[in-house]
């Protein structure tokens, strides 16, 4: 049986959370034959490729550093039509391949809701907004889909010309415009996640928005290494 979704990781020295991240993937309502799971590896150097190598089908390591050639070479690898990126520090509802696969029967590409791994109200309070943003934003054409949770067809995927693999950041909001003009963006319910806080630790809500603010009117892009420290 043809596997028809490719759940996509890639990874930069994520020891603490891959593995949490690579179980929820195994443990889906779907049928595991159904779906197979790649780790896309920058070269970490500490435990995370050898962690997923028990757990993930496949495992691939780039010597490039950067969420979207990371994205970008472990895609190179998939042998199923649909495609599902999920950050090592997300976690995936139980039934997220279910969720894609519906989603990607109805568009192009697709994103659900999102909620905090680290619980508390402030948390909880930001990442709902997040979610209510991106269902809103599908509903009137503005699709921004987070990388940490992004489902999409292949065929389509390549055609937009993929995730952009400069050193920037904002390549999974350029996709999405790309990806509106190719078809219909879906807000799937239960493609859903929990993704880490750190997101709005290191970086307040406020200048989070500000960024993606600067790329939608100006198209300005900060490097990685301007938004994550280890980059």
């Amino acid at each position: 049986m043809q596997k028809t979704v490719t759940a996509i990781v890639p990874a930069l020295n994520e020891e603490k959370l891959i593995e949490k991240t690579l179980r929820a993937l195994v443990d889906q309502t779907a049928p595991r034959r159904q779906y197979e799971i790649i780790v896309s590896d920058s070269s970490s150097t500490d435990n995370s490729a050898e962690i997923a190598k028990s757990i993930a089908d496949k495992v691939v390591v780039c010597k490039r550093v950067g969420a979207g050639f990371g994205r970008n070479f472990g895609a190179k690898f998939a042998g199923a039509p649909f495609l599902g990126f999920i950050d090592a520090d997300t976690i995936a509802n139980p039934h997220w391949i279910e969720g894609l696969q519906e989603a990607l029967r109805k568009g192009v590409f697709a994103t659900g809701p999102v909620k905090p791994v680290e619980k508390c109200f402030r948390n909880s309070l930001v990442y709902t907004l997040w979610s209510w943003s991106l269902y809103w934003g599908i509903l009137f054409g503005m699709p921004l889909v987070p990388g940490f949770n992004f489902a999409c067809r292949k065929k389509e995927f390549e055609k937009a010309g993929k995730f952009q693999e400069t050193n920037v950041i904002n390549e999974d909001f350029d996709l999405s415009l790309r990806l509106a003009k190719e078809g219909k963006a879906v807000f799937q319910k239960n493609l859903a996640v929990h993704t880490s806080a750190r997101r709005i630790k290191e970086k307040s809500p406020f200048t989070l928005m500000g960024e993606g603010a600067s790329y939608l009117l100006f198209k300005r892009q900060k490097t990685w290494q301007q938004h994550r420290k280890d980059y």
